[in-house]
């Protein structure tokens, strides 16, 4: 049998029914995809397609309109920290949501009101699942970010503990207390390393240590670096479609993109760890010179000096 709500509970249920109602955004690449993919998105012709519902294209296009960007997580994330909601809950609370009718706006970007439609129970459901309201922070955790960040950030930290779901067994919350702990909240990079190690974290398993896994990463960013260097100069000589027919592929991450994230990767273990594990560029040695071939002795010394 369902377990009643709480006050915090309910008001978390209609704080979320509001959300929906209010948050249907259509952004500029929203628009941009409307344009490419489907018609041109004058405001009249938009506002007709979204309040059909014949067409599967709509549906794919409310998905796109109805998630929750990262305002609507802050202003929800210390309702849903304190209403602790659970698994069962959460079923409860979208059985709740497909039962009632919810008529939302659609906006264009500038605020402007477009539309209101009849909210699918699917789009209801997609919502509450993206809000992850039954993830619950770690205490250890909650107190590393409450001593170690001040306020305007914190809720900032948490939606994205929240959207990675991350689970804090195997040593993943002691390393994430250190990270609050020492990490300099008012670094530009701050966000950027926690978004860096989260994804790390999750694939750690039990009993990995978390700068194996940076340093091993900051590897495969070098080689990948490697191989991207090698392409610009391969391109630099031939053109494109003789390299795909010569196998050889385009690297999907810029250089630039790469060296950044070696260095994130740098600054997090510095900071945590007190250590990084530098990586020296292949060089080139000439060839040596065995100097005294009488005895096998001394050829091997001479090979390694």
């Amino acid at each position: 049998m369902a377990q009643p709500f709480n006050h915090t509970q309910r008001e978390g249920f209609s704080r979320i029914i509001q959300a929906l109602e209010n948050g249907g955004c259509l952004t500029h690449d929203i628009l941009d995809y409307i344009d490419a993919a489907l018609f041109s998105p004058e405001p009249n012709r938009l506002a007709a397609f979204l309040s059909g519902d014949t067409d599967s294209h709509r549906d794919s296009l409310l998905d796109l309109i109805f998630y929750p960007d990262q305002a609507v997580q802050i202003d929800l994330e210390a309702l849903l920290e304190a209403a602790r909601f659970s698994e069962q809950d959460e079923k409860q609370l979208n059985d709740g949501l497909r039962v009632r009718p919810i008529r939302a706006w659609v906006n264009m970007p500038d605020g402007r009101q477009l539309v209101r439609i009849r909210m699918p129970d699917f789009i209801k459901s997609q919502y509450l699942a993206r809000l992850n309201i039954a993830w619950q922070i770690d205490p250890h955790v909650a107190a590393a970010i409450e001593k170690g960040l001040p306020a305007a950030i914190r809720p900032i930290v948490k939606v994205r503990l929240r959207n990675a779901g991350i689970c804090t067994a195997s040593g993943r919350g002691g390393f994430l207390c250190r990270f609050f702990q020492r990490m300099t909240h008012s670094d530009p990079d701050y966000l950027a390393c926690l978004d860096l190690v989260l994804p790390l974290l999750e694939s750690a398993g039990k009993g990995t240590e978390v700068y194996n896994l940076l340093v091993e990463q900051k590897r495969a960013l070098f080689r990948s670096l490697q191989q991207a260097r090698r392409f610009e100069t391969l391109l630099g000589r031939s053109n494109m479609e003789t390299l795909m027919l010569q196998g050889v592929r385009a690297p999907h991450v810029s250089p630039d993109a790469m060296m950044r994230h070696m260095r994130l990767i740098d600054l997090i273990c510095l900071r945590i760890f007190g250590n990084t594990q530098p990586i020296d560029l292949p060089v080139d040695e000439p060839v040596r010179q065995v100097s005294d071939r009488n005895t096998a002795e001394a050829a091997v010394q001479s090979l390694l000096r």
